[in-house]
């Protein structure tokens, strides 16, 4: 998972907690205020319930007085009341339709009073006509008004009003009910027949009534506070009110069996007073009561709204704060990865490449060029970003340390290379002028070749000093000032290999030469391939160089057992580059030489497999290390004459020469001014050495068989006539050889004896060495005694 992703988790976990316990908060306080405006709604419908009970209670008292008297005046205050609890049913209507009751009971209620206001509509049509008794007319208002004191009862608890506000509620529930006692205690007045005998059941009645009345004005004393109960006493007390209660209790005082003397008009009259008067007392308490309840909706309304910005912004100020400081964090660590992956895929390998180059360390120590290299990562304050990023920059100061501590070490074992080199290059220089010296002097033919074997291995021992120079840093190669032909570069190869006559030229272009600052690493490089061709396969190594466009190709092909895939592709992915000093190069010293001075030289050097069998060294120059071979035959015939150059041969392959001094130590290989052609084929065995020996060894110059050598060379170097149209090209046997490469026993003019004269041999061989001496140069050894050349 990305760090980024972990931040996010890591932010995203207490936010969501917070957010759902906010949502939960704000969900309770929203359900509160959705509870608090349901209960305003429930008691805006209470209060016009309560009016209308009030406005109903005054209709039915005028209907009963319509319906117990004759007075015109009942009739209009009947109709006065009904205009008036038709205004209070509208309004009551118009709330109770925006009401939605939750509870059932409620619910049902609130149906049964639609049904019975609906119809009364009748009952006012039967009491203008007079058709029922006032019994059944009040007891059907009476039936309406019940359930409209029953809806407000039910307020309080169905709306699960606050505590504050409850008592209030069944305070101006309370006061309803005292002001419907008052209509029915004014009713059952009315109903016992001013002027007649008072019957026990209407003194019951009427005692009942009064009784309701003060238990419900006790009940309303002790809810309400004393504003409103200060207001009550106040509606109680005035000239109307004060009669009222007078007659009241003059009422009270008459028994069953007694004449109820009473007033009618002025009792409905009083009554209907002290009812008005509670009346808007309540609708002050309910109005009151609606006030508190929308303050108390208004109230969780803006709770609700503030915790729900409260919780907007803390979720906002939580991700900008998770931004603001997140971002830094993950840029650090992004610049971090960055610094990281630049340092391990070019800084890093550009600076141990740079040290490759030996003068950039110069004077500096480890520790001093490690300090010199800019830290990758810019370090800038001190949270626990900059210490990584510190720490990050002494890693990579220790790495570029540590490289250059082993470059400094590969410096040092390449010295030391270079300098047992240059060692080995001495002691064989030595111990090639001291061969060379008793080769001159030796005259018997066996030890003669012994000293051959031996100059030959001094020759191997140079290649390994070679070796170590190029495993140094330090080229093998000498200055020259001429380019050198293809041809000759490939015989010099094979003359520093100890299986040299495993070696088969098989197809070599001409007119190519290879540049001279590059002669001796190119033949250094085709010395290592052949030598590790003929060492893991049998019978002979082919080689060919096929010039192309843009590149020469030399392929060295052996029909040895081969190599296994993954080992080949490892070895060319070594060839491919410069391979490192490591035990695998120094077990595969020769590979690795070929490998450094490929790099160098920007050669390509590939194995592949050979067909059917064996291995292919494939190597491909590029154009710009070659050059045309400009000499013509001429030169050649004129440099193989030179007697001086001469010496003899056991081995039929050519030899080319400038690839060696022995007069320059300790290296043998300082290039000279001459740069003459191939020296000619000559074969000498103990039966030519003894012949040479003889008292007269001087041989008429027309039929001495060395000079038809060199005209027989000069012929076998002219190109063959082409073969005629539709015929193939014929081989002669033999008609190449070069005279002399097999001396016969006897040469014509010159007699074989049985006496050798060791003065004769002496005398050749000083001839031969002062012949080198002049020239300055020899030719490359045979495989008794080769030299090494580069």
């Amino acid at each position: 998972m990305r760090i980024t992703k972990k931040i996010g988790l890591l932010v995203a976990v207490p936010l969501v907690a917070a957010i759902s316990f906010a949502a939960l908060a704000a969900s309770i306080t929203g359900g509160q205020a959705l509870q608090a405006d349901y209960l305003r709604g429930l008691v805006d419908t209470s209060g016009a319930a309560g009016k209308l009970a009030g406005d109903l209670s005054a209709e039915r008292a005028s209907a009963v007085s319509t319906l117990t008297s004759d007075s015109s005046k009942a009739s209009q205050s009947f109709a006065k009341n009904i205009r008036e609890s038709d205004e209070s049913v509208e309004e009551y209507k118009k709330l109770r339709a925006e009401l939605d009751p939750e509870a059932e009971s409620t619910e049902k209620l609130l149906t049964r009073i639609d049904t019975q206001l609906e119809r009364l509509d009748s009952v006012r049509e039967s009491v203008g006509t007079k058709r029922q008794t006032a019994s059944s007319v009040a007891f059907v208002y009476r039936i309406v008004i019940a359930d409209l004191l029953a809806y407000r009862d039910s307020v309080t608890q169905v709306g699960e009003a606050p505590a504050e506000v409850a008592d209030e509620l069944r305070a101006g529930s309370t006061l309803s009910r005292a002001i419907e006692f008052v209509g029915l205690q004014e009713v059952a007045v009315l109903r016992a027949g001013p002027g007649k005998t008072l019957t026990p059941s209407d003194a019951e009645e009427i005692a009942a009534t009064r009784l309701g009345f003060d238990d419900a004005m006790l009940t309303f004393d002790r809810l309400t506070t004393t504003e409103w109960q200060t207001l009550v006493e106040r509606a109680q007390i005035d000239e109307q009110g004060v009669a009222a209660t007078k007659l009241e209790r003059d009422i009270a005082r008459i028994h069953h069996g007694e004449k109820l003397d009473v007033d009618p008009g002025k009792w409905t009259d009083l009554m209907d007073s002290r009812a008005s008067a509670l009346l808007k007392v309540e609708e002050e308490i309910d109005q009151d009561n609606s006030e508190a309840v929308t303050a108390l909706r208004d109230a969780q309304v803006w709770v609700t709204i503030i915790e729900t910005v409260a919780v907007t912004l803390a979720v906002i100020a939580a991700i900008i704060l998770a931004l603001w400081l997140g971002r830094p964090v993950v840029r650090g660590l992004r610049k971090l990865r960055d610094a990281a992956h630049l340092v391990a895929s070019k800084e890093l390998p550009d600076a141990v490449a740079r040290l490759d180059d030996h003068e950039i360390l110069g004077e500096l120590t480890p520790e001093q060029f490690a300090d010199a290299m800019d830290p990758p990562v810019k370090v800038s304050g001190k949270d626990e970003l900059a210490e990584v990023g510190s720490a990050f920059n002494e890693v990579h100061r220790e790495a570029v340390r540590v490289a250059a501590q082993q470059a400094l070490l590969r410096l040092h074992i390449g010295s030391i290379f270079v300098n047992l080199a240059r060692r080995g290059h001495a002691l064989t220089g030595r111990l090639t002028a001291e061969i060379d010296n008793a080769e001159s002097r030796e005259l018997d033919p066996e030890r003669l070749e012994r000293l051959f074997t031996l100059d030959h291995l001094v020759t191997l021992l140079g290649r390994s000093n070679d070796s170590l120079l190029v495993l140094g840093g330090t080229s093998p190669a000498k200055v020259r000032m001429a380019d050198e032909p293809l041809g000759d570069v490939l015989t010099a190869s094979q003359s520093q290999i100890e299986q040299y006559t495993r070696i088969r030229m098989a197809s070599i272009d001409t007119g190519l030469a290879v540049r001279a600052a590059i002669v001796d690493d190119v033949v250094k490089l085709l010395a290592e391939l052949m030598d590790n061709a003929t060492r893991y396969s049998q019978p002979e190594v082919v080689v060919d160089a096929r010039a192309l466009a843009d590149r020469l190709i030399i392929q060295i092909s052996d029909s040895g057992i081969g190599m296994e895939p993954a080992k080949m592709d490892s070895i060319n992915a070594r060839l491919a580059t410069k391979p490192p000093l490591d035990l695998e190069a120094v077990r595969s010293m020769g590979l690795t030489v070929v490998g450094h001075i490929a790099s160098r030289l920007g050669i390509s050097v590939q194995l592949r497999v050979g067909h059917p069998r064996g291995t292919i060294a494939e190597v491909t120059m590029p154009a710009a290390l070659l050059t045309a071979d400009t000499r013509d035959s001429t030169e050649v015939a004129e440099a193989t004459r030179r007697p001086a150059e001469r010496r003899p041969e056991q081995t039929s392959r050519p030899v080319p020469r400038l690839f060696r001094d022995a007069n320059t130590m300790p290296s043998r290989n300082t290039p000279v001014a001459d740069d003459s052609a191939l020296v000619p084929v000559v074969h000498f065995d103990k039966a030519h050495l003894m012949e040479s020996t003889r008292e007269h060894p001087v041989v008429p110059k027309p039929r001495n068989p060395f000079d038809d050598g060199w005209r027989a060379a000069e012929e076998a170097s002219k190109p063959m006539s082409p073969p005629a149209e539709g015929q193939l090209p014929r081989r002669t046997p033999g008609n190449r050889l070069v005279p002399g490469g097999e001396v016969p026993d006897t040469i014509e003019g010159v007699t074989a004896q049985d006496h050798r004269d060791p003065a004769a041999i002496s005398a050749t061989y000083a001839a031969y060495a002062r012949g080198r001496s002049n020239s300055g140069v020899s030719p490359l050894n045979t495989p008794s005694g080769s030299r090494s050349a580069s």
